[in-house]
């Protein structure tokens, strides 16, 4: 392939210079072997313009190597418009190396008459496609592939809707977005708008639909849309694809309606039957034509697909139809693009068509017999391995207590808000049993638990969930009852530790008498502590404790001591109920833990009484295990233990189970800063005043606002400097007089214990500048009105550009001077007796003054009139 335009190329450049073609396009690729990918260039053009015999494309692969020049490949009429052919070149190119590339096509010939672009016949006709080449992934990419014909036609008042029909067989997510046409370099082209009332056209993100609600004015209109490709959430591909859009007035033309579900689902291995009707709403004897695209239409898919238009008429019906099976599982949607075309040209006007995008999921079937049966501390699940042996394994989902959910058709594995968890992923399809051990630690007796099984497939895909099986455990090991601290102290705390032994025992397996060892758990790390010589003796205090900073977690383990040593079982782990606080302004706010295998369902909060505080109150009751405690005197201690009331779902366990926290202590302080105050500033430029008014902070979120700070920069973005400080909450107003006014302001509230606001909104107030110019001057030497300076003295004006004119247009005098001090030198002349004279009359200027601003890069402020020079005499020469 050439790297530069033949003389032949050229020769119809020259020619066809001003006979342009290019209406819309796009560029696609697929990935033919390591670096090496084949792009096709697709463009849509003109076939009316002598243009079109040109051949040859040029390509930029945006890797550095140059530009190809390409040969169309073929070139096919569409209909509609007949004038219309779509022109196709395919090249080859490859690549350096892993990268991101730019592919640009920019020819010379893009259509005249584009109404939303500046001189569209000399406007280049750009389309772009980026390719990411990944050096981590062994899966190259290939593009999306577009069915639908970018040109296409509208009319005022009618909604108008396009599709492009993308198809991805990589199986990547598209996400489709609008763009504007591009021009030289790939910049946005010259004076591009959307076309109008272009905040009624959008795009869906998903489908891919494009919709117009009804133009409003005729012309000829391009838009761009893009198609993004993602791969695991990381961008791999997107394509550029330009759209010509022709409205006409006056069509007295709707477009036909496509009814049809948005969203099917279906059972793999199932047959799928998606009925289809369309409607012209204009003429009841209209003959409807209905296509469709989407990958469902291709192969290999298609060979199980048919697409059934029935007889001509208003309504038409279709279907479309799919003997579906298990390699067509997946977790992203299927789409099926439906298009409907009436025949408004055999009306005397414009054919309209409509898109509808139905998106379509196969799911697979749900694994069957899944049963649960309680054994010990456990619960073992089995379950058939049935339909869809393409699935990499299983997901177990467990929740306490039935949900009773039931999956509709369209709801694959198991929703998040009906309390289930994934409780683990099995990997393969023969692994169909599995013990809920809840990881080693035990069930809790008298738990109901529930299940729920999904097949799982490689793309993150599942099926239906299964049948939903319960179970429950058993008490067949001691049960903790209590972990209470009764003393809270950092070295002699004590806490009291309660179980309730088995109820039934297997006296064979497990034959009297029996142990308890009582473990403390840190962790990873278990501690023997003690034990017991008997099934009855359950209680232990466990003492010298620093219950005021540790939380502490035990467990029971029985042994039998019969024939031999025999491990009989453990309880769950249960942990002591952990207080602790943060302290505010007048607040105090408690959070504690429960982790224990009993259900806690109400708390109990107790305060120390201020007068005497080894003695504690009740003050409030709360399912939660967060408190609040407010209205509360600052720089008071306060102390604090909460008592919890729980059971287990176990008739030989009494309720409630009490327990109680550590005794935690706290002391309000006020360290939250006042509301911020709003700020309000108006100066005046004759006066030089400024007076700063705000609100008083205590009347909004504070009560303790004992002043205010008042802060001043000299721009917007410059420090702040502490101008002034008023000590009264009611004190909220600052006047300044025959001073610098010009600045930002700002106010802070300050509290009673110096709590400081944050900046209130600034209140900006400006330079007052002054500069005016005269217009008249005498230069006679007399010593009044001898200069051009302005009339009275200026300020706050940095520099000017002063230009004055004759009245030939010719520059008489230029100064950046604000004072000037023009004396008319360049406008006297040589009398006869060898004296300067100035030549009166009328002159022109034009003056930016450029003022002190605290914004940055004020534009100047600028100036134009006239000055008349009069009263010219002798004056003395130099």
């Amino acid at each position: 392939m050439k790297k530069f335009f033949s003389l032949l190329g050229f020769l119809f450049v020259a020619i066809f210079a001003k006979a342009t073609h290019n209406q819309a396009g796009d560029i696609t690729y697929k990935h033919i072997s390591g670096l090496t990918y084949e792009f096709t260039i697709t463009i849509f053009a003109d076939g009316n313009s002598p243009a079109v015999s040109r051949k040859d494309i040029e390509v930029q692969w945006g890797d550095n190597t140059g530009r190809d020049s390409l040969n169309v490949t073929s070139e096919t009429q569409i209909s509609p418009p007949n004038s219309t052919i779509k022109r196709i070149w395919k090249g080859r190119h490859t690549f350096p190396g892993p990268g991101s590339y730019s592919i640009r096509v920019e020819d010379p010939n893009r259509n005249g008459g584009v109404d939303n672009i500046t001189n569209s016949i000399n406007v280049p006709f750009v389309i772009e496609t980026l390719l990411r080449i990944s050096p981590f992934s062994n899966q190259p990419n290939n593009s999306v592939v577009l069915r639908n014909d970018p040109v296409d036609k509208a009319c005022i008042g009618a909604i108008y809707v396009y599709n492009p029909g993308a198809i991805d067989f990589d199986g990547d997510s598209i996400a489709y977005a609008l763009a504007k046409s591009k021009g030289t370099g790939g910049q946005i082209a010259p004076g591009f708008e959307f076309p109008p009332a272009s905040n009624n056209l959008t795009v869906n993100p998903i489908t891919g639909d494009l919709i117009w609600d009804q133009p409003s004015v005729s012309g000829l209109y391009n838009i761009a849309m893009t198609i993004k490709e993602y791969r695991n959430g990381v961008l791999v591909s997107e394509v550029l694809r330009d759209l010509q859009i022709t409205v006409i007035p006056g069509c007295n033309n709707q477009p036909p309606l496509i009814q049809a579900d948005q969203l099917v689902c279906i059972d793999a291995g199932s047959t799928l039957s998606v009925p289809i009707r369309v409607t012209d709403p204009d003429f009841v004897d209209d003959i409807i034509t209905i296509t469709s695209t989407g990958e469902v239409r291709e192969s290999p898919i298609s060979n199980r697909t048919n697409f059934n238009i029935g007889a001509v008429g208003n309504p038409r019906n279709a279907s479309f139809i799919w003997n579906t099976n298990c390699s067509d599982v997946r977790l992203r949607l299927y789409n099926l693009s439906i298009r409907a075309e009436d025949n408004g040209s055999n009306r005397g006007t414009t054919n309209l068509v409509h898109f509808k995008t139905v998106n379509i999921r196969v799911i697979a079937p749900a694994p069957t017999n899944v049963t649960a049966i309680d054994i010990g501390t456990t619960i073992n699940l089995n379950w058939d391995n049935n339909a869809c042996q393409n699935a990499t394994g299983y997901i177990v989902y467990r929740r306490l207590d039935s949900s009773g959910f039931i999956p509709d058709s369209c709801t694959a594995g198991v929703p998040n808000n009906i309390g289930y968890i994934a409780l683990d992923t099995l990997t393969g399809l023969s692994n169909t049993s599995y013990i809920d051990d809840n990881f080693g630690e035990g069930l809790v007796p008298g738990q109901k638990y529930c299940y729920l099984m999904t097949k799982v497939f490689s793309d993150g895909g599942e099926s239906y969930a299964s049948e939903e099986v319960c179970a429950e455990v058993k008490k067949v090991v001691p049960v903790i009852t209590k972990v209470s601290v009764q003393t809270t102290n950092e070295t002699l705390g004590v806490i009291e530790l309660a179980w309730s032994p088995p109820d039934t025992i297997d006296v064979v397996a497990y034959p009297p008498p029996y142990r308890y060892l009582i473990y403390s758990i840190n962790g990873n790390q278990k501690q023997l502590i003690d034990s017991t010589n008997s099934i009855v003796d359950t209680t232990y205090n466990r003492t010298n404790l620093n219950t005021v900073n540790n939380q502490y977690t035990y467990q029971v383990e029985l042994f039998s001591l019969g024939n031999a040593r025999v491990f009989a079982g453990k309880s769950v782990r249960a942990s002591s109920i952990f207080l602790t606080t943060v302290a505010s302004d007048n607040r105090i706010d408690l959070n504690w833990v429960d982790q224990t295998p009993w259900v806690n369902d109400s708390f109990i909060v107790y305060r120390s009484l201020p007068i005497s505080p080894d003695v504690f109150d009740s003050i409030a009751t709360t399912n939660q295990t967060t408190f609040s405690d407010s209205n509360l005197m600052n720089d008071v201690k306060f102390c604090y233990y909460v008592q919890s009331y729980g059971a287990y779902n176990l008739k030989s366990v009494l309720s409630p189970l009490i327990n109680r926290s550590q005794i935690a202590c706290d002391t309000p302080l006020d360290t939250i800063a006042p509301c911020i105050p709003i700020l309000n500033a108006e100066g005046n430029c004759d006066r030089e005043r400024i007076e700063l008014v705000w609100n008083n902070s205590n009347n909004t979120c504070s009560d303790d606002v004992l002043g205010y700070n008042i802060y001043k920069s000299l721009s917007r973005n410059s420090e702040r400097l502490l101008i002034a400080e008023n000590r009264s909450p009611n004190d909220t107003t600052l006047t300044q007089l025959n001073q610098e006014i010009a600045g930002c302001y700002f106010v802070t509230a300050i509290d009673s214990t110096n709590n400081e606001s944050n900046f209130s909104n600034s209140a900006c107030v400006d330079f007052c500048p002054i500069y005016e110019l005269p217009n008249v001057f005498t230069p006679n030497g007399d010593g009044k009105n001898d200069l051009f300076i302005p009339i009275k003295p200026y300020r706050y004006v940095d520099s000017i550009d002063l230009n004055i004119y004759n009245r030939w247009g010719d520059l008489v005098f230029h100064t950046t001077d604000p004072a000037i001090m023009w004396n008319g030198d360049r406008l006297s002349s040589i009398d006869v007796f060898g004296k300067k004279t100035a030549n009166e009359g009328v002159f022109f200027y034009t003056c930016k003054v450029f003022e002190l601003s605290i914004e940055e890069n004020k534009p100047p402020r600028i100036l134009k009139g006239t000055v008349t020079v009069l009263d010219s005499k002798y004056i003395k020469s130099e």
